[in-house]
């Protein structure tokens, strides 16, 4: 069954594309202008999902991604800021988990599939305090954050599944966000 709707979903979003993509072929970009880079600025909130719900409540962040547009409907990003993830008490021993603060470093791309809309890819490294793991050495967690999100030339909004995983220990959130543009 599984299967069967994986299938099913996969021939949607192929038909959708190549529909998206004839539409785009003949019609201007309203979000692309003739400014190749943008930065924006942006406001971040983070809900917990499994593990991480049982360690930490839902976190605020901020964050600066640099774009270079290298077509109309393709951009390049490079991403860093600072999240906060607050821990929780744990019922059972009565131990107060460590906030979890993140400063992240990642790289990605945009792919436009309307002239608005777009689908996102990034992955990098995050310096986390207290580490996810303390035994391990490494200063350093691996980041992956796909994200689905609508721009215009001033406004930016997106949703991410976020992923930071250190040697076996791993935090995954929904992250929303909310951005300024400016272009340059």
């Amino acid at each position: 069954m599984k299967i069967k709707i994986t299938l099913l979903i996969l021939l949607s979003s192929f038909i959708i594309s190549k529909t998206t993509y004839a539409q785009l072929l003949g019609t201007a970009n309203s979000r692309y202008s003739e400014y190749q880079w943008h930065i924006s600025v942006g406001v971040e909130g983070l809900l917990n999902s499994s593990p991480g719900s049982s360690y930490y409540s839902p976190g605020v962040g901020g964050t600066v991604r640099l774009q270079y547009d290298l077509t109309q409907n393709v951009g390049l990003t490079a991403t860093t800021g600072y999240y906060l993830l607050p821990g929780k008490t744990n019922a059972s021993a009565s131990i107060m988990q460590p906030d979890l603060k993140l400063i992240p470093f990642k790289l990605g791309a945009k792919a436009y599939f309307t002239p608005n809309w777009y689908l996102m890819g990034e992955v990098g490294l995050a310096s986390a305090h207290p580490y996810l793991n303390l035994q391990s050495k490494s200063k350093f967690s691996k980041i992956i954050a796909p994200s689905i999100g609508y721009e215009t030339s001033q406004f930016e909004t997106s949703l991410a599944f976020m992923n930071v995983h250190h040697k076996g220990d791993y935090v995954s959130n929904v992250v929303l966000r909310v951005a300024y543009n400016f272009n340059f």
